[in-house]
């Protein structure tokens, strides 16, 4: 019994550390995104053009994003033209992916939508 006892233990002992690093790891990777926005966008807000920081976006702000730039938050698309959107670091694809304006249908995935 005691053999089953001290077995017992470091099995617990063992899972509780396991769990630990990865607790860790996950926590620094999800810092690590934090890397991944932009201080300040250009916005038209109530018909005004202006620039703010990122972390002021509303609901009904229009993003006005520039080749290059770092897309500050989930957007919906309302004007392109021939937008492709590199997701590699969240979703591990290896080709930017093109972006649409039209809306996606009904049930579709709202992660997975091109005009998103």
């Amino acid at each position: 019994n005691l053999y089953l006892g001290v077995v017992l233990v470091a099995v617990v002992i063992l899972t509780g550390l396991f769990s630990y690093y990865q607790d860790a790891k996950s926590a620094s990777v999800m810092a690590g995104f934090k890397n991944f926005l932009p201080e300040n966008t250009l916005v038209t807000r109530e018909g005004k053009e202006e620039e703010i920081l990122a972390t002021q976006l509303v609901p009904g702000d229009l993003v006005r994003i520039k080749n290059g730039q770092k897309i500050p938050a989930d957007l919906r698309m309302v004007e392109q033209d021939e937008m492709k959107v590199d997701n590699a670091s969240l979703t591990g694809e290896s080709e930017a992916q093109k972006r649409k304006v039209e809306p996606e249908k009904r049930g579709s995935v709202h992660l997975e939508a091109a005009n998103i």
